[in-house]
Protein backbone atom coordinates (compact mmCIF):
# COMPACT_ATOMS: atom_id res chain seq x y z
CA UNK A 1 0.00 0.00 0.00
CA UNK A 2 1.27 3.50 -0.71
CA UNK A 3 2.23 5.93 1.96
CA UNK A 4 -1.39 7.72 1.29
CA UNK A 5 -3.75 4.90 2.58
CA UNK A 6 -7.11 4.88 1.93
CA UNK A 7 -9.86 6.77 4.39
CA UNK A 8 -11.12 4.61 7.28
CA UNK A 9 -14.21 3.25 7.06
CA UNK A 10 -15.82 4.01 10.57
CA UNK A 11 -19.56 1.76 10.96
CA UNK A 12 -22.31 3.20 10.83
CA UNK A 13 -25.21 2.76 9.17
CA UNK A 14 -26.45 6.51 8.02
CA UNK A 15 -24.46 8.38 4.78
CA UNK A 16 -21.14 9.70 4.70
CA UNK A 17 -20.38 12.24 2.82
CA UNK A 18 -17.63 11.90 0.33
CA UNK A 19 -15.67 14.36 -1.24
CA UNK A 20 -13.43 14.47 -4.37
CA UNK A 21 -11.11 17.22 -4.93
CA UNK A 22 -8.04 17.77 -6.87
CA UNK A 23 -6.58 18.29 -10.18
CA UNK A 24 -7.61 15.24 -11.41
CA UNK A 25 -10.47 14.40 -8.23
CA UNK A 26 -7.27 12.01 -6.70
CA UNK A 27 -8.22 12.83 -3.07
CA UNK A 28 -11.30 11.74 -1.40
CA UNK A 29 -12.67 13.02 2.11
CA UNK A 30 -15.19 10.87 3.92
CA UNK A 31 -17.00 13.02 6.40
CA UNK A 32 -19.09 11.78 9.02
CA UNK A 33 -21.53 14.44 9.88
CA UNK A 34 -22.66 12.37 13.01
CA UNK A 35 -19.63 13.90 15.04
CA UNK A 36 -17.91 16.20 12.43
CA UNK A 37 -15.16 14.02 11.66
CA UNK A 38 -13.55 14.29 8.54
CA UNK A 39 -10.84 11.18 6.94
CA UNK A 40 -8.80 12.34 3.62
CA UNK A 41 -6.34 10.22 1.70
CA UNK A 42 -6.53 8.25 -1.74
CA UNK A 43 -8.67 5.73 -3.14
CA UNK A 44 -6.96 4.58 -6.53
CA UNK A 45 -9.84 3.07 -7.57
CA UNK A 46 -11.56 6.35 -7.64
CA UNK A 47 -9.09 8.23 -8.96
CA UNK A 48 -10.36 10.59 -11.91
CA UNK A 49 -13.48 9.48 -11.45
CA UNK A 50 -17.24 10.27 -11.02
CA UNK A 51 -20.20 8.80 -8.72
CA UNK A 52 -23.46 8.37 -10.96
CA UNK A 53 -25.20 6.28 -8.36
CA UNK A 54 -24.86 3.81 -5.49
CA UNK A 55 -26.55 0.84 -3.88
CA UNK A 56 -25.55 0.50 0.16
CA UNK A 57 -21.72 0.14 -0.42
CA UNK A 58 -21.54 -0.05 -3.90
CA UNK A 59 -20.51 2.95 -6.49
CA UNK A 60 -21.22 3.24 -10.27
CA UNK A 61 -18.33 4.81 -11.32
CA UNK A 62 -17.51 7.00 -14.36
CA UNK A 63 -13.91 7.93 -15.75
CA UNK A 64 -14.41 11.78 -16.60
CA UNK A 65 -12.01 11.21 -19.35
CA UNK A 66 -12.49 7.61 -20.77
CA UNK A 67 -16.19 7.27 -19.90
CA UNK A 68 -15.33 3.88 -18.88
CA UNK A 69 -17.62 2.42 -16.35
CA UNK A 70 -17.02 -0.34 -13.02
CA UNK A 71 -18.73 -0.85 -9.97
CA UNK A 72 -16.73 -0.50 -6.32
CA UNK A 73 -16.84 -1.48 -2.95
CA UNK A 74 -16.20 1.50 -1.12
CA UNK A 75 -15.63 -1.04 2.05
CA UNK A 76 -13.79 -3.86 0.55
CA UNK A 77 -12.53 -1.97 -2.36
CA UNK A 78 -13.58 -4.54 -4.65
CA UNK A 79 -14.28 -3.72 -8.48
CA UNK A 80 -16.57 -5.25 -11.40
CA UNK A 81 -15.70 -3.75 -15.07
CA UNK A 82 -18.85 -2.72 -16.78
CA UNK A 83 -19.37 -2.49 -20.85
CA UNK A 84 -18.82 0.73 -22.19
CA UNK A 85 -21.83 2.56 -22.97
CA UNK A 86 -22.16 4.92 -26.39
CA UNK A 87 -23.92 7.39 -25.15
CA UNK A 88 -23.51 11.93 -26.69
CA UNK A 89 -20.24 12.54 -25.25
CA UNK A 90 -21.33 15.56 -23.85
CA UNK A 91 -24.60 14.54 -21.84
CA UNK A 92 -22.60 11.76 -20.70
CA UNK A 93 -19.36 13.88 -19.64
CA UNK A 94 -21.80 16.53 -17.60
CA UNK A 95 -23.60 13.78 -15.95
CA UNK A 96 -26.93 14.40 -17.67
CA UNK A 97 -28.41 11.01 -17.12
CA UNK A 98 -30.44 8.93 -14.66
CA UNK A 99 -28.50 6.35 -12.94
CA UNK A 100 -29.54 3.37 -11.12
CA UNK A 101 -28.01 0.15 -9.41
CA UNK A 102 -30.79 -1.98 -8.52
CA UNK A 103 -28.87 -3.77 -5.63
CA UNK A 104 -25.77 -4.07 -4.30
CA UNK A 105 -23.71 -7.11 -5.88
CA UNK A 106 -22.31 -10.20 -3.30
CA UNK A 107 -22.22 -14.12 -3.90
CA UNK A 108 -25.61 -14.98 -3.95
CA UNK A 109 -27.17 -11.84 -5.61
CA UNK A 110 -26.68 -12.10 -9.62
CA UNK A 111 -29.28 -10.99 -11.29
CA UNK A 112 -28.48 -7.33 -10.30
CA UNK A 113 -28.77 -4.82 -12.89
CA UNK A 114 -27.04 -1.18 -13.77
CA UNK A 115 -29.46 1.66 -15.64
CA UNK A 116 -28.93 4.92 -17.65
CA UNK A 117 -32.06 7.01 -18.06
CA UNK A 118 -31.65 9.67 -20.72
CA UNK A 119 -34.42 12.01 -19.64
CA UNK A 120 -34.53 14.31 -22.76
CA UNK A 121 -35.24 11.08 -25.46
CA UNK A 122 -36.77 8.25 -22.73
CA UNK A 123 -34.51 5.89 -23.59
CA UNK A 124 -33.05 3.10 -20.76
CA UNK A 125 -30.07 1.57 -21.33
CA UNK A 126 -29.24 -1.25 -18.85
CA UNK A 127 -26.78 -4.06 -18.10
CA UNK A 128 -26.56 -7.21 -16.47
CA UNK A 129 -23.49 -9.32 -15.04
CA UNK A 130 -21.85 -11.20 -17.22
CA UNK A 131 -23.13 -8.78 -20.27
CA UNK A 132 -20.43 -7.60 -22.70
CA UNK A 133 -22.65 -4.06 -24.06
CA UNK A 134 -25.55 -2.15 -22.96
CA UNK A 135 -28.83 -3.15 -24.30
CA UNK A 136 -31.14 -0.20 -25.29
CA UNK A 137 -35.03 0.35 -25.03
CA UNK A 138 -37.76 3.53 -26.07
CA UNK A 139 -39.87 4.40 -23.15
CA UNK A 140 -42.81 5.34 -25.30
CA UNK A 141 -45.87 6.91 -23.93
CA UNK A 142 -48.13 9.53 -26.13
CA UNK A 143 -50.40 12.04 -23.79
CA UNK A 144 -52.28 14.18 -26.40
CA UNK A 145 -49.06 15.04 -28.29
CA UNK A 146 -47.32 16.65 -25.33
CA UNK A 147 -43.69 16.75 -24.34
CA UNK A 148 -42.21 14.78 -22.28
CA UNK A 149 -38.84 14.33 -20.04
CA UNK A 150 -38.13 11.40 -17.52
CA UNK A 151 -36.86 13.89 -14.60
CA UNK A 152 -36.35 11.20 -11.67
CA UNK A 153 -36.36 7.81 -11.00
CA UNK A 154 -35.71 4.96 -8.24
CA UNK A 155 -35.80 1.43 -7.26
CA UNK A 156 -38.74 0.61 -5.07
CA UNK A 157 -40.00 -2.89 -4.29
CA UNK A 158 -37.93 -4.85 -7.00
CA UNK A 159 -38.95 -2.17 -10.02
CA UNK A 160 -37.74 0.84 -11.62
CA UNK A 161 -40.37 3.72 -10.59
CA UNK A 162 -39.97 6.80 -12.69
CA UNK A 163 -41.62 9.90 -12.72
CA UNK A 164 -42.51 11.59 -16.38
CA UNK A 165 -43.37 15.17 -16.96
CA UNK A 166 -45.50 16.35 -19.78
CA UNK A 167 -45.65 19.53 -21.23
CA UNK A 168 -48.55 21.82 -20.90
CA UNK A 169 -50.60 24.65 -19.07
CA UNK A 170 -49.83 23.40 -16.14
CA UNK A 171 -47.30 20.79 -17.14
CA UNK A 172 -48.16 17.23 -15.38
CA UNK A 173 -46.49 14.91 -13.47
CA UNK A 174 -46.95 11.17 -14.29
CA UNK A 175 -45.50 7.86 -12.67
CA UNK A 176 -44.84 4.88 -14.54
CA UNK A 177 -43.09 1.84 -13.64
CA UNK A 178 -40.53 -0.32 -15.62
CA UNK A 179 -39.72 -3.79 -15.10
CA UNK A 180 -37.48 -7.02 -16.79
CA UNK A 181 -40.16 -9.11 -18.39
CA UNK A 182 -37.12 -11.99 -19.91
CA UNK A 183 -35.00 -9.95 -21.56
CA UNK A 184 -36.84 -6.53 -22.31
CA UNK A 185 -38.23 -3.86 -19.93
CA UNK A 186 -41.93 -3.89 -19.52
CA UNK A 187 -43.19 -0.33 -18.50
CA UNK A 188 -46.33 0.48 -17.13
CA UNK A 189 -48.73 3.82 -16.20
CA UNK A 190 -48.83 3.38 -12.08
CA UNK A 191 -50.82 6.63 -10.97
CA UNK A 192 -54.28 7.34 -12.05
CA UNK A 193 -54.57 10.82 -12.01
CA UNK A 194 -52.86 14.05 -13.73
CA UNK A 195 -50.56 14.98 -10.80
CA UNK A 196 -49.83 19.03 -11.84
CA UNK A 197 -46.93 20.86 -11.38
CA UNK A 198 -46.86 21.66 -7.09
CA UNK A 199 -44.81 24.74 -7.18
CA UNK A 200 -46.23 28.17 -8.00
CA UNK A 201 -46.33 29.13 -11.68
CA UNK A 202 -43.36 32.03 -10.12
CA UNK A 203 -41.06 30.07 -9.08
CA UNK A 204 -38.07 29.63 -11.38
CA UNK A 205 -36.54 26.33 -10.65
CA UNK A 206 -37.65 23.05 -10.28
CA UNK A 207 -35.76 19.83 -9.79
CA UNK A 208 -37.72 16.58 -8.75
CA UNK A 209 -36.22 13.40 -6.68
CA UNK A 210 -38.13 9.81 -5.69
CA UNK A 211 -36.39 7.76 -3.22
CA UNK A 212 -38.05 5.11 -0.82
CA UNK A 213 -38.04 5.95 3.27
CA UNK A 214 -39.06 3.90 5.57
CA UNK A 215 -40.82 1.94 3.37
CA UNK A 216 -42.72 4.53 1.80
CA UNK A 217 -42.67 6.02 -1.96
CA UNK A 218 -41.71 9.66 -1.23
CA UNK A 219 -41.75 12.06 -4.49
CA UNK A 220 -39.08 15.48 -2.89
CA UNK A 221 -40.36 18.64 -5.41
CA UNK A 222 -37.12 21.03 -4.73
CA UNK A 223 -37.90 24.68 -5.73
CA UNK A 224 -35.19 27.59 -6.84
CA UNK A 225 -34.76 31.05 -8.13
CA UNK A 226 -32.40 33.95 -7.85
CA UNK A 227 -30.61 35.35 -10.79
CA UNK A 228 -28.87 32.45 -11.66
CA UNK A 229 -31.23 29.73 -10.26
CA UNK A 230 -29.26 28.40 -7.33
CA UNK A 231 -30.99 29.77 -4.48
CA UNK A 232 -32.73 27.33 -2.61
CA UNK A 233 -36.30 28.31 -1.96
CA UNK A 234 -38.03 24.93 -0.28
CA UNK A 235 -39.23 21.53 -0.93
CA UNK A 236 -42.39 20.20 -1.32
CA UNK A 237 -43.14 16.39 -0.30
CA UNK A 238 -45.21 13.70 -1.39
CA UNK A 239 -45.95 9.86 -0.45
CA UNK A 240 -47.53 7.46 -2.99
CA UNK A 241 -50.80 6.23 -1.56
CA UNK A 242 -50.52 2.88 -2.80
CA UNK A 243 -54.19 2.18 -2.70
CA UNK A 244 -55.35 5.12 -4.47
CA UNK A 245 -52.18 5.62 -6.76
CA UNK A 246 -52.34 9.29 -5.91
CA UNK A 247 -49.62 12.06 -4.68
CA UNK A 248 -50.50 12.70 -0.85
CA UNK A 249 -48.59 16.02 0.44
CA UNK A 250 -47.03 15.51 3.82
CA UNK A 251 -45.26 17.39 5.83
CA UNK A 252 -43.53 15.35 8.53
CA UNK A 253 -41.06 12.13 8.10
CA UNK A 254 -40.89 11.53 11.35
CA UNK A 255 -37.53 10.01 12.74
CA UNK A 256 -36.30 10.24 9.11
CA UNK A 257 -33.98 12.30 6.90
CA UNK A 258 -33.62 12.40 3.26
CA UNK A 259 -30.18 13.16 1.69
CA UNK A 260 -29.95 15.02 -1.73
CA UNK A 261 -26.63 14.64 -3.69
CA UNK A 262 -26.47 17.26 -6.69
CA UNK A 263 -23.33 18.16 -9.30
CA UNK A 264 -23.58 19.68 -12.41
CA UNK A 265 -26.74 18.32 -14.24
CA UNK A 266 -26.74 14.83 -11.90
CA UNK A 267 -29.58 15.80 -9.30
CA UNK A 268 -31.60 12.96 -9.75
CA UNK A 269 -29.23 11.34 -6.46
CA UNK A 270 -31.60 10.61 -3.41
CA UNK A 271 -31.21 8.18 -0.28
CA UNK A 272 -32.95 7.98 3.27
CA UNK A 273 -31.76 6.72 6.51
CA UNK A 274 -33.58 6.68 10.09
CA UNK A 275 -31.75 9.15 11.96
CA UNK A 276 -29.01 8.68 14.56
CA UNK A 277 -27.26 10.57 17.43
CA UNK A 278 -25.74 13.93 15.50
CA UNK A 279 -28.49 13.75 12.40
CA UNK A 280 -31.10 15.72 12.44
CA UNK A 281 -34.67 14.09 11.68
CA UNK A 282 -37.60 15.22 9.85
CA UNK A 283 -35.24 17.43 7.33
CA UNK A 284 -33.47 17.09 3.97
CA UNK A 285 -29.54 17.34 3.80
CA UNK A 286 -28.74 19.12 0.63
CA UNK A 287 -25.60 19.85 -1.39
CA UNK A 288 -24.75 22.56 -4.70
CA UNK A 289 -22.58 22.33 -7.30
CA UNK A 290 -19.43 24.09 -7.01
CA UNK A 291 -20.40 24.42 -3.14
CA UNK A 292 -18.00 22.41 -0.44
CA UNK A 293 -21.12 23.59 2.69
CA UNK A 294 -23.88 21.14 3.59
CA UNK A 295 -27.51 22.69 3.72
CA UNK A 296 -30.26 21.57 5.89
CA UNK A 297 -33.84 22.09 5.18
CA UNK A 298 -36.19 21.64 8.77
CA UNK A 299 -39.19 20.35 7.83
CA UNK A 300 -41.02 21.65 10.56
CA UNK A 301 -40.38 25.31 10.28
CA UNK A 302 -39.32 25.83 6.67
CA UNK A 303 -35.90 26.87 7.65
CA UNK A 304 -32.38 26.68 6.04
CA UNK A 305 -29.24 26.05 7.62
CA UNK A 306 -25.59 25.77 6.48
CA UNK A 307 -22.24 24.37 7.79
CA UNK A 308 -18.99 23.50 6.05
CA UNK A 309 -18.12 20.02 5.35
CA UNK A 310 -14.81 19.81 5.53
CA UNK A 311 -12.24 22.94 6.06
CA UNK A 312 -9.62 21.13 3.91
CA UNK A 313 -10.83 20.70 0.57
CA UNK A 314 -11.62 22.88 -2.48
CA UNK A 315 -14.15 25.72 -2.80
CA UNK A 316 -15.35 25.34 -5.88
CA UNK A 317 -14.08 22.34 -7.48
CA UNK A 318 -15.49 19.48 -4.96
CA UNK A 319 -17.53 16.61 -6.13
CA UNK A 320 -20.09 15.91 -3.07
CA UNK A 321 -21.92 12.51 -2.62
CA UNK A 322 -23.97 10.82 -0.31
CA UNK A 323 -23.37 7.57 0.26
CA UNK A 324 -24.82 5.03 2.41
CA UNK A 325 -21.93 3.06 4.34
CA UNK A 326 -23.72 -0.42 6.04
CA UNK A 327 -23.06 -1.60 9.60
CA UNK A 328 -19.32 -3.47 9.27
CA UNK A 329 -17.16 -4.55 12.01
CA UNK A 330 -14.32 -1.90 13.44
Amino acid sequence: MEATKHPHIIPQSYPWLVIADGKNLERQTLVNISNNHFDSGTIPEMHNKSICSSSKEWLVLKDIDSMDLCLLSITSKEVVKLPRLQLPQFDFINDLYICILSSPPNETNHDYYVMFIDGSTSKFYFCQPGEKEFSEQVFEFDLDDRLKSIVAATMFREKVYFLTWFSGQPPIYELFTAEFVGSNLHFTKFTRENFPQPSPPEIDITKEYLVECGGKLLYIHKMGGGWNGTKILGFLIFQMDFSSRVWVQVNNIGGWTIFLSQYHGLEHKAISCFAEKGIRQNAIYFTKSFDRLIYVFDLEDHSISKSLSCPIVSKYKSRLDWVMVPNTKP
